[in-house]
């Protein structure tokens, strides 16, 4: 009964947004990011806001933005009040532009309530406990793997924990050399810390303490996560050179067919179709550490201006790209994202094959806190890996030097939490 009077509640409150009465406003401008090629991206989002025009009234002017003009292109508009009414925002900016007061509060009510969205990504839009956004796409990490290669290497045990990568990566250099069993991103990946953070939660530690006023990933479970991944270049699994890559080199070697395995997200199905749709692969779900299952819940949230004078409006568009059709439309082929809603995954689709073991490492997924200093805390913890590498390419890594990095890292945090 409950779910029968919720689901009344949406759909009466959906009915009202779309009223002409209630909807003032005649026009609305979106921004957007790329997630999917443009050429067919732009065309999808031209044609859902002409069909949400047809049923409302009011235009959506809908404008894409490159991931790299991105924040500077939202900052300027939370800055000045003009630019958009409504616009994309990363799940890790969302709280960020909420502290600057320049996005508006949002009802979660008003888009299903609390309980219809993966619980990670939600908390994502939240700032000192209350919603400045409301999540529109998700993705995760899992560990993709070819099937070929590891079949010529005689493995018959698919890698369920952190010891079983660098088993069956032994045995994939034993075959092909190496370098030739796992691909990393290193110091020049600006994501570099979202593959450590699987790791670090899955040794039971964290990135803040629970009052989230205090660093706690110098701790040992921090220190052997980042120890884990320079194993991976001691041992040669992982090439030197992968010291150096950017996450889209690790995931290129992959696709190309160059090593075995890599870290990756649903996005990337989208580049093997393009550039390598003949290679062999499955996907499994990240190593299992000694505390237990983890990985990394990011994606997009939708955000509203809070000087906005189209509110109501704002939320209207905002409901119509959340309902189950369109929203499966965009994931499943469009962007390869995950959709944030739970109701989605009803669709067949996400019952077989890479997409449920997606859905289910999304069920578990860690989402960072919801800080307004967290661009600030990233960095800090990306520029310690990054010397914990560099230490690794120069020969001067020990086995103090992960932790010496964390602890210059923890300073940097400490100091950045003080001004939340």
């Amino acid at each position: 009964m409950k779910r029968v009077a919720l689901f009344a509640v949406c759909v009466l409150t959906f009915g009202m947004l779309l009223a002409g009465t209630a909807l003032a406003a005649k026009e609305i401008t979106f921004l957007f990011m790329p997630d999917a090629p443009q050429d067919v991206y732009l065309p999808w989002m031209q044609e859902k806001a002409a069909s949400f025009e047809a049923e409302t009234g009011v235009k959506v002017n809908v404008e894409v933005v490159p991931w790299g003009d991105a924040w500077t292109r939202i900052s300027t508009t939370v800055a000045t009040g003009e630019g958009a009414d409504v616009f994309q925002v990363g799940t890790t900016w969302n709280p960020q532009f909420a502290a600057t007061g320049g996005l508006a509060e949002i009802d979660i009510a008003e888009f299903g309530g609390k309980d219809v969205f993966m619980p990670a990504n939600l908390d994502s839009t939240t700032y000192k406990d209350k919603n400045y956004g409301v999540p529109w796409f998700a993705e995760t990490r899992v560990l993709f793997y070819n099937k070929d290669m590891f079949a010529e290497a005689g493995i018959t045990e698919l890698p369920k924990t952190q010891e079983d990568i660098i088993t069956v990566g032994k045995q994939l250099v034993q075959k092909f050399g190496e370098g030739k069993a796992m691909a990393i991103a290193g110091t020049n990946a600006w994501d570099l810390i979202h593959n450590w953070a699987i790791i670090l939660w899955g040794n039971g530690g964290t990135i803040l303490h629970e009052n989230n006023t205090e660093a706690a990933f110098n701790s040992q479970a921090g220190v052997d996560a980042m120890k884990w991944y320079v194993r991976l270049l001691q041992e040669g699994l992982a090439s030197k050179a992968c010291a150096e890559y950017n996450q889209p080199q690790a995931d290129a070697a992959f696709i190309n067919g160059n090593v075995a395995m890599v870290f990756m997200g649903p996005w990337n199905i989208a580049g093997i179709e393009h550039d390598n749709p003949a290679l062999n692969y499955d996907v499994v779900e990240p190593p299992i550490g000694p505390a237990g299952k983890a990985s990394f819940a990011g994606g997009s949230n939708l955000a509203i201006l809070e000087a906005s004078p189209n509110k109501d409006a704002a939320k209207a568009w905002i409901q119509y790209l959340l309902k189950d059709e369109i929203a499966v439309d965009h994931a499943k082929n469009l962007t390869h994202m995950m959709p944030s809603k739970i109701s989605a995954y009803a669709d067949p689709y996400y019952e077989s094959g890479v997409w449920s073991t997606f859905k289910t490492v999304l069920g578990y997924a860690t989402a960072y806190p919801p800080l307004g200093v967290w661009g600030d805390i990233e960095r800090a913890i990306q520029e310690g890996f990054s010397a914990t590498l560099r230490d690794y390419i120069d020969g001067k890594y020990t086995e103090d030097t992960a932790k010496m990095h964390l602890d210059k890292a923890v300073e940097v945090v400490n100091a950045a939490l003080a001004k939340e």
